[in-house]
């Protein structure tokens, strides 16, 4: 099943970086746009913020990539 990855870098308060990965069906996100739209959304749920423990996301930076298939 094709989905979209989408990263959205996060720094914290002491300066280091990382990661945050959303992943969307792309049967249900046909576009990249519609996709990004969901993860700017998601970034500021209860969960995303309680993953990140603090680190604030740079929705600027936001990275997608197309995956075809979905790899174990």
């Amino acid at each position: 099943m094709a989905y979209w990855e989408i990263d959205i870098p996060t720094v914290r308060a002491d300066q280091r970086s990382g990661v945050q990965v959303f992943t969307y069906r792309a049967d249900l996100y046909p576009l990249q746009l519609l996709a990004k739209r969901q993860a700017r959304k998601d970034v500021n749920s209860a969960d995303a913020i309680r993953h990140r423990r603090g680190a604030k996301p740079l929705v600027d930076a936001i990275k997608v990539i197309w995956h075809d298939t979905y790899e174990n």
